[in-house]
């Protein structure tokens, strides 16, 4: 179907029988003799052939030939039925309309008058003033504003720039992996996404590019929504210096190649300040060649610095992983490309690497830290997501995702029991207990130091002469004792981390702030955590929200803060929203500072019950510690 300006264009010459200058059509339609120029060749394909015609007479001007008058009226009805329908949309709910409300003011060349607006969207004045705050929130999360001006109604007050960063931002939100390109048609049409998908596909194939399916989705977005807005002779603004800089780039020839095969398909004219545009995106994918960071820091120092960084916090020792290294120089350089010109960047992975890999989102958000510290950039939670999946690579590789429980036995009855019990475990466990060492009780007090989870015995350990976990067993195995051990080692040592003091259940906790600030002060008030603790949670936070679906939070500072490792869990009655997600089962993490522990299988026991909704459930419904402990062992 025609753009709106197109219909307006057609519309006019169909109501008159004269040719039609290009400065009267200019005039009529309030752009240049340039821009009509462009729109009568876009038109002439458009128009059905059969139907009518647009001749071109040198030095007077246009005129429509109808060809089939009945098949041409009815085109042109169906035409503006159509443009009225997406207009004048009836939308039911309050995100609906925000997304109607919002396409009507990104795409309004002026102001637009409240009444339009609730015309439009066939509700009241005060409805839309409502949805309007909506609107505005989401703008003012990008820089833009709505302005209101008394008489002439309300506009996007920001760039052009940043008006096209978030029509991509927006509404690649809205769509999934399968659906890449979820432009709404009053923005740019399904055709047009599709010619310029085709070019960008020949234009990387011509040059041996090696972009990703999702990079290459990235660069066509931005570069159909910059079509259109080049249609509408809206244009970006570069200072003169940073104009000079990418001028000077070598991908400034990819761009203006680029552009010059979208102009002969398109039928438009890209300024030198739209190649330059273009180049910024050009250079924001994998494919970069020299840029604006050869002044910063070397992509390979700022990997080096990103893993140290992750073991000094972590203990996770990725520091010789030469295959990390690289892939984080490679993925860095766009990374920090894309901060610098504060382009925006789609990561439809990002939910599913929350959930999935906790472990490697946690090490990344650390690595970010890195960066911010080394160049004093802070990278976005997409960003973020990008890095886990290379340290998520890494953990595979080197086996940190999962091993077995490091397992000491102590037994008082002699070396042939021992032996039977031992034997019995490692028949009954296999890829589950590592025995390290058959020792008796007194060895346990000589020595205190020992590599090890857990200590199965057949005598009773006091606390105090261990601080690791015992679970006590006969020397010959009962059905009681197995059963015990198979739920420990089902949920693993992290059963330690959780205590009846720390549980609370089924609280009416109306807000995540009442949430943190409430576990907090049952923290400070003990003596576990210091006051800076709840601003730390905060600080973590701010760079990537901790509410992983399923209605679960796991909020923690970003480093160790605290003497003991501790899990703090809450259920509510009720959700609560975090960050945008409904979440009713919350577990404050407290890492334990300076620790050895390898905290691995923690977050593999996090990753058993966030990925599983019906494990949440489990733990939801449990109104006693009793309950939630038995559900906890049975997930």
């Amino acid at each position: 179907m025609l753009q709106p300006r197109l219909l307006e264009l057609l519309t006019f010459l169909s109501s008159e029988s004269r040719t039609l200058t290009a400065d009267e059509l200019a005039r009529k339609l309030a752009v240049s003799e340039r821009t009509v120029r462009s729109d009568i060749k876009l038109l002439q394909q458009e128009l059905p052939a059969d139907y009518a015609k647009i001749e071109s007479l040198r030095g007077k001007g246009y005129q429509l030939i109808v060809i089939e008058e009945k098949l041409f009226q009815q085109y042109l009805q169906e035409t503006i039925r159509v443009k009225q329908e997406r207009l004048y949309t009836r939308v039911e709910t309050p995100a609906e309309r925000v997304n109607h409300l919002m396409q009507l003011l990104l795409l309004a060349d002026s102001f637009i008058k409240m009444e339009d607006l609730a015309q439009a969207c066939f509700v009241s004045f005060p409805t839309v003033q409502n949805d309007l705050k909506q609107v505005r929130s989401l703008l003012q999360q990008s820089g833009l504003d709505l302005q209101k001006k008394p008489k002439y109604g309300i506009r996007i007050a920001g760039t052009e720039t940043e008006k096209r960063y978030f029509l991509s931002a927006f509404f690649s939100k809205q769509a999934g992996w399968h659906k890449p390109y979820s432009l709404p048609d009053a923005i740019v049409s399904e055709a047009e996404i599709r010619y310029v998908h085709d070019i960008v596909h020949k234009f990387v194939t011509e040059n041996n590019l090696m972009l990703s399916d999702v990079a290459v989705q990235n660069l066509v977005t931005h570069i159909a929504i910059a079509c259109r807005r080049i249609k509408d002779e809206q244009y970006v603004e570069l200072a003169p210096d940073a104009m000079q800089d990418i001028i000077q780039q070598p991908a400034f020839r990819e761009a203006a190649q680029l552009t010059a095969m979208l102009e002969a398909e398109l039928h438009l004219f890209f300024p030198q300040v739209e190649v330059a545009y273009m180049t910024i995106h050009l250079m924001g994918t994998d494919y970069v060649s020299k840029s604006k960071l050869d002044g910063h820091i070397g992509m390979p120092d700022l990997a080096s610095a990103i893993v140290a960084r992750i073991y000094d916090k972590t203990g996770l020792d990725l520091r010789s992983d030469q295959e990390l290294l690289h892939g984080l120089s490679l993925h860095l350089k766009p990374a920090v490309h894309r901060h610098l010109y504060a382009m925006n960047v789609r990561n439809p992975l990002l939910e599913d690497i929350k959930r999935h890999y906790p472990l490697a989102f946690e090490a990344a958000v650390i690595g970010a830290c890195a960066v911010e510290k080394e160049i004093s950039i802070q990278l976005a939670e997409e960003e973020i997501g990008y890095l886990a999946l290379h340290i998520g690579a890494a953990l595979e590789r080197s086996g940190k995702t999962g091993r077995k429980i490091r397992c000491l036995l102590v037994c008082a009855s002699g070396a042939g029991s021992a032996q039977l019990l031992r034997y019995k475990l490692q028949s009954l466990f296999p890829d589950k207990l590592d025995i390290i060492d058959t020792i008796e009780y007194y060895r346990l007090l000589r020595e205190k130091e020992w590599d090890a989870d857990l200590i199965i015995s057949t005598i009773p350990i006091e606390s105090t002469v261990t601080p690791l976990p015992v679970i006590l067993v006969p020397v010959i195995l009962d059905k009681e004792a197995i059963s015990k051990l198979k739920a420990y080692l089902h949920f693993g040592p992290q059963i330690r981390y959780i205590k009846p003091a720390y549980v609370f259940l089924q609280q009416d906790l109306r807000s995540r702030e009442e949430v943190l600030a409430y576990l907090t002060e049952v923290l400070q008030s003990d003596g576990k955590v210091g006051e800076d603790f709840l601003t730390a949670v905060y600080e973590r936070e701010s760079m990537a929200p901790t509410s992983f679906g399923n209605f679960v939070a796991v909020p923690h500072p970003i480093e160790a803060r605290v003497e003991e490792t501790l899990w703090v869990i809450c259920t509510l009655k009720q959700p609560i929203d975090w960050a945008g997600k409904q979440v009713r089962f919350v577990c404050l993490l407290c890492i334990e500072k300076e620790s050895d522990e390898d905290f691995t299988g923690m977050y593999q026991q996090l990753v058993r019950i966030i990925e599983e909704p019906e494990h949440v459930q489990k733990l939801l419904k449990a109104e006693s510690y009793e309950d939630f402990h038995k559900a906890l062992v049975s997930i």
